[in-house]
């Protein structure tokens, strides 16, 4: 293998940086194949078109291979016997992000086939429940960020993008349990009409998914182990 400085930007040195370089591009790569999935189902939520939220099993199939493909390179990664302990974590973290790509793009695709299947309109059963489309819309495009800034991060490594998942994660919580409270209170006043309802409930739900899994990334990328001494 040619030894090179392509990985210098992102910390590390030595006769892994071509490798550890494509195994970002290929996690940054299952990212956008994600995020794309989830822009379709959102896109269908809000009557912007269905074309690709039709399409989201045949996505997430194809992001289930390229998980796999990402997952393997990255175990022959970890067993080569020439990475430094920064190499190592590098790779291990990528791994992770991988993994967490992979559960997100389940949730995506849920997000399609539920925003497929919701009769009404999506305006019509959030002010049935008494909430407001601003609620929503908050909660759909703060889940756009943290997934946006996820895939940022895992191919600059730059901490200011996950900095921002961690800062924004209260809100967005926050908005999804207003929300859930509300949808829960007209089910249960409702029981017999509830099924647009817990539709409704099921997107907001896989939406915080989707939040928890950007959390859980941002955590443990900007998480410092204590110095040995």
């Amino acid at each position: 293998m040619v030894v090179s400085s392509r990985g210098a930007g992102f910390g590390w040195g030595g006769p892994l940086d071509d490798d550890i370089h494509r195994l970002v591009e290929m996690v940054t790569e299952l990212g956008i194949g994600v995020e794309d999935i989830l822009l379709s189902g959102l896109m269908a939520l809000l009557g912007e078109g269905s074309h690709g939220a039709r399409q989201a099993q045949k996505a997430c199939n194809e992001c289930e291979g390229r998980y796999q493909m990402a997952h393997h390179f990255g175990l022959e990664l970890l067993l080569d016997d020439r990475a430094t302990p920064e190499q190592t974590r590098r790779i291990v973290e990528l791994q992770q992000i991988s993994l967490a790509f992979r559960r997100i793009a389940q949730a995506a695709k849920r997000i399609a086939e539920q925003s497929l299947t919701l009769q009404p309109g999506i305006d019509e059963v959030v002010a049935h429940v008494g909430a407001s489309m601003d609620l929503l819309e908050y909660l759909i495009k703060q889940t756009r960020v943290h997934l946006r800034n996820a895939i940022l991060y895992s191919t600059s490594r730059d901490r200011n993008y996950a900095r921002v998942i961690l800062e924004e994660d209260a809100d967005m919580r926050r908005a999804y349990m207003i929300l859930e409270s509300r949808v829960q209170e007209a089910i249960s006043e409702q029981p017999r009409t509830s099924f647009p309802m817990q539709q409704l409930l099921g997107i907001a739900t896989w939406l915080d998914t989707i939040g928890r899994d950007c959390y859980r990334i941002a955590n443990s990328v900007l998480y410092d182990p204590p110095n040995k001494h």
